[in-house]
Order: C-alpha cells, then sequence, then structure tokens
C-alpha cells in the first residue's frame, strides 16, 4: 500500500462529513501545524496520549466503522471537530510499509498519529512544516502531492536523512529508535500531516 493511497479514504470521509447539512460549528482552531506539534509531536505518535488530548478538548469519534474495508491503519482511532466552513480530523494507527531505500523494500511496522484539514493551503502547510524540521523533502520519498521528511534524532536535534541512504543502513536505524518520518499530502483537497515511528512488532 502507497503512502498516498493511505489517505484517499480519509480524504473522502472528511470531504464528505465537511460537505454535511446542519452541523453545528466549532470555534476557530489553531494553525494545522500547531495541532500537529501538539497532538502528534509533543506525544511522539503515541495513540493513547493523543487521543485523550484531543478528547479532553472536544473532538467527537470519528468510528472506524465510518470507513469500511478502506480504513488506513490497524489499531485505528480517529476524531473530527467541525471549524468555521471546514474540518479537522486525526488519526492514529500502526502500519507495515515497505519504505527500504525510502520507497521499496525492507518492510518497517510504523505507528502514525495524523492529523488532516479542509479545505487547507497544502503549500503554506507544507512551507511550515520544512521551515519548523529545517529540512527540504526528501527526493526518494516525495512525489508532487505527496512529501517526506525522514530524520534522526541525534542529541535533541533533528538530522535529515539522506535519500541515498542504503536500505541496511536505513533499517539499522529504525531498529536503533531514532528515526522518524514526517510526511505531508494533499489528497483530494484534504491537506493531511502524518507522523510515523518505527515500531518493533
Amino acid at each position: 500500500m502507497s503512502l498516498l493511497s493511505i489517505m484517499k479514504p480519509l480524504a473522502a470521509t472528511a470531504l464528505a462529513l465537511a460537505l454535511a447539512p446542519d452541523v453545528a460549528q466549532a470555534q476557530a482552531v489553531d494553525p494545522h501545524l500547531a495541532l500537529f506539534q501538539s497532538t502528534c509531536v509533543e506525544n511522539d505518535g503515541q495513540a493513547s496520549a493523543a487521543m485523550a488530548k484531543l478528547d479532553a478538548a472536544g473532538w467527537d469519534v470519528l468510528p472506524a466503522e465510518m470507513m469500511g474495508a478502506d480504513a488506513p491503519f490497524e489499531n485505528m482511532q480517529a476524531r473530527m471537530l467541525f471549524a468555521g466552513d471546514g474540518i479537522q480530523i486525526a488519526m492514529t494507527g500502526d502500519m507495515t510499509e515497505g519504505l527500504g531505500t525510502l520507497t521499496d523494500g525492507g518492510e518497517l511496522y510504523l505507528a502514525v498519529c495524523a492529523v488532516g484539514v479542509a479545505p487547507g493551503d497544502y503549500a503554506a502547510v507544507d512551507g511550515a512544516v520544512a521551515d519548523w524540521l529545517g529540512m527540504t523533502p526528501n527526493a526518494e520519498m516525495s512525489s508532487g502531492e505527496l512529501r517526506g521528511y525522514p530524520y534522526t534524532i541525534e542529541g535533541g536535534r533533528k538530522v535529515a536523512i539522506a535519500s541515498d541512504l542504503g536500505e541496511d543502513a536505513l533499517l539499522e536505524l529504525a531498529a536503533g529508535d531514532d528515526m522518524r518520518i514526517v510526511m505531508t499530502g494533499d489528497s483530494d483537497g484534504v491537506i493531511m500531516v502524518m507522523y510515523m515511528r518505527p515500531q518493533p512488532r
């Protein structure tokens, strides 16, 4: 399963909810990057902590059954919040992805925490993520509608992983619990930011 395909069912659900009539509107929300940082990054992608934070803030539970067989993650939990003329959505779960040299081979098991907004400005969100990380998108993990920022944490600093890193070296980094991946994407108008943390099965 490609990372972009993960976002497709989420996009369809979010857009359907955003267009639903007679929905009570919530208060204005913080910028998308700030929400991602406080929900996913500060909790290092831990699902229970991320969902508890949103529950305390009054987000609504989005049942996994709403996505049926298209649910993108194992152990998926999701929340949503209507804001202004749109919707914010957050998800946690686990997935197996064949990253290898960041595109194929060498499967990793990943804990994922993602936040999305519709409508949104993908260029603005991706630019804010790049500025925050101090990185440019990894060429081997990016396409026109999906950009990846893999990095290691060294002495509290985020250090970008080179695009040409070999598969064995990449898997060794993942096994050491120092590797994180941030992805941004625009899936049918839903602007997503995902935080991925390799973990043992």
